[in-house]
């Protein structure tokens, strides 16, 4: 479902002034963190709502999803190896 929390070194964390930072994965599947909420209620209402969000995509979205992210992740290998064995042998 995801966390929330402050990313600082205060003796009394729930008393200090820094902001909540909130950490959840993204619909495809990488984790990220969305900062700047003032009060722990405020983190927890964004982490709910990315809960209700999440569990309101269709699993065919879902998965579509995924897969463009991985075809983009795959996209960004380097030239050489994306050709055939053939193509790279210099015979």
């Amino acid at each position: 479902m995801g966390s929330f929390f402050k990313d600082c070194g205060c003796a009394r964390p729930t008393r200090c002034p820094h902001p909540y930072t909130v950490r959840f994965r993204n619909g495809l599947g990488k984790q990220v963190e969305e900062g700047g909420f003032t009060t722990q209620d405020d983190a927890i209402e964004r982490r709910t709502q990315i809960y209700v969000e999440k569990k309101r995509t269709a699993p065919s979205v879902a998965e579509a999803r995924r897969e463009l992210g991985q075809k983009t992740v795959l996209g960004t290998a380097s030239p050489a190896a994306t050709l055939s064995p053939e193509a790279s042998c210099h015979t």
